[in-house]
């Protein structure tokens, strides 16, 4: 008789043996796991007009808030349309539906979704005016944001233009840096948690699977859940190991990666699919998508999707600060190597990468494929040193999209196995 099955509280994978460690992540075969995510924006109007009406509608609550209107249903909860009596304010109200025996820790996070929000003081951050239970149902009143979210955008416009796209970036990433500062991970980072309000300004909304850095999702998989949405995790949330801010970056990373291209950088058909590529795969670069984006864009955006947390943004704000600061022209650093690397930072820049070399590397010819933080590029001319303390030049393009590589050179690896 076959061993039964078990859902693996790690990473998700749904056929995992129950009397042996997950195959995918090492898990261990001592809990039955569920995926839970968030299922829609709470604070959206998102509903066709003369969509039913939940408990709440035509009620006052807590003497001070008068409902009007059901707005939207989420994973936790309902949001309506209320206006404050008190200040005749229109506010948002998100009540909790009940739990159920399939999700019995709906109601801490609810609880703990209240918390987060409370904790942030950030203007893309919903603030909480009030919150109680109503009956059985806790809930909580934040300001009304009417607009649209970042999917609903991008599904009937496209991809953002280069200006929209480091503007929300820049904000989301201030919000983000905001709540990590108050100890306060989002974990759900996605484009319909993403609001584009009628007034332009950017909000970070659902902070329902929201937790404090010092709580890794193993406590979470001891009552058997794994949280998040797979296309946006991170690959240490796929592994149920700890989490910091940088996991919150990896998610905006893939979040600004469709907002650019339209496109997500991974597709598969199950979690467990997902989760592999995440852990396992680069993405296509972004300008093989949209070749008139600036390098120094797509740079960042993959730094956010590094398999490494150690190698992506330093901080929310370091990102915040990267996507809002001038870039124009050429631009030198020195690698560790001693090599120098030049990138035009301009868009509809010839070439994608420009290594100095202060020695001739013999074995690159044109037509190698260079990996190289994370890209890969096509080497297309080389020009010798025109004399004596000049450097070698190895110009190369993009790596085409449809072309195999017949001769891959990791650059880290190559100029480590140079300086031995």
């Amino acid at each position: 008789m076959p061993a039964p099955i078990r859902t693996c509280p790690g990473c998700g994978f749904e056929n995992a043996p129950a009397d042996a460690d997950c195959p995918l992540c090492g898990a261990s075969a001592s809990f039955q796991a569920t995926v839970v995510e968030s299922e829609a924006p709470t604070l959206i109007a998102g509903l066709a007009p003369g969509a039913p009406a939940g408990n709440f509608a035509g009620h006052t609550v807590a003497a001070r808030f008068q409902v009007e209107s059901l707005l939207g249903r989420g994973g936790m909860g309902e949001v309506y349309a209320a206006v404050d009596l008190s200040s005749g304010q229109a506010v948002a109200l998100k009540a909790m539906r009940p739990a159920t025996e399939d999700d019995p820790g709906r109601e801490g996070r609810f609880r703990r979704e209240i918390a987060a929000l409370e904790r942030i003081d950030h203007p893309a951050v919903p603030r909480v005016l009030a919150h109680g239970v109503e009956g059985a149902a806790p809930w909580y009143a934040t300001e009304l944001v009417r607009g649209r979210d970042l999917r609903q955008i991008v599904r009937e416009s496209g991809p953002l233009d280069l200006a929209q796209a480091l503007w929300l970036g820049a904000e989301v990433a201030r919000a983000l840096a905001a709540a990590h500062a108050a100890g306060v991970l989002h974990r759900d980072v996605k484009p319909a948690n993403i609001m584009w309000a009628d007034d332009g300004a950017i909000k970070l909304l659902d902070f329902g699977l929201a937790r404090g850095e010092a709580e890794d999702l193993a406590t979470l998989t001891r009552t058997g859940l794994v949280v998040g949405t797979p296309s946006y995790m991170s690959p240490e949330q796929f592994e149920g190991r700890p989490l910091d801010g940088r996991s919150d970056l990896y998610s905006l990373g893939v979040v600004l990666y469709e907002a650019l291209t339209g496109r997500l950088p991974f597709q598969a058909p199950t979690p467990l699919a997902m989760a592999l590529k995440h852990k396992t795969e680069d993405p296509p670069a972004l300008r093989l998508i949209r070749p008139e984006l600036p390098p120094w864009l797509e740079r960042v955006v993959l730094s956010c999707l590094h398999k490494d947390p150690a190698r992506r943004p330093a901080s929310a704000a370091a990102l915040a600060a990267e996507l809002s600061r001038a870039h124009a022209g050429p631009q030198r650093r020195r690698l560790p190597s001693g090599d120098w690397v030049i990138e035009d930072e301009s868009a509809g820049a010839d070439w994608s990468l420009v290594l100095a070399t202060s020695g001739e590397r013999g074995h690159w010819t044109p037509g190698l494929a260079l990996r190289f933080e994370e890209r890969y590029h096509k080497l297309a001319s080389i020009t010798p040193p025109p004399g004596p303390g000049a450097r070698w030049t190895y110009r190369f393009t993009p790596w085409p999209a449809a072309e195999v590589f017949r001769r891959l050179v990791d650059y880290e690896e190559d100029s480590g196995e140079r300086r031995r």
